[in-house]
């Protein structure tokens, strides 16, 4: 019954995923764009934290999920100094 709950789960955050890819080519601006992709960080996250309940392994993808939303976040404050410009 618990499996059922997290294969249930994981195809649930599987199609909003598919759901935000399709948006996010729908989009022309470039921060538009970049919205789309930091949200599927967050729905990747939960994607690598579903797969591990679902292994039996938490530990294990607890700390692949918490590198992932590391290097998101990072990626995401690069990102946004770039965009941003620099202040004179």
């Amino acid at each position: 019954m618990m499996t059922t709950f997290w294969q249930l789960m994981l195809a649930g955050l599987a199609a909003i995923l598919i759901i935000m890819l399709v948006l996010m080519f729908m989009r022309k601006t470039t921060l538009d764009k970049l919205n789309y992709i930091f949200a599927m960080n967050t729905v990747i996250v939960l994607i690598i934290l579903t797969v591990g309940f679902i292994d039996g392994r938490e530990d294990m993808y607890i700390d692949i999920a918490l590198s992932y939303s590391i290097l998101g976040f990072v990626t995401s404050v690069i990102l946004a100094k770039y965009i941003g410009g620099r202040k004179k």
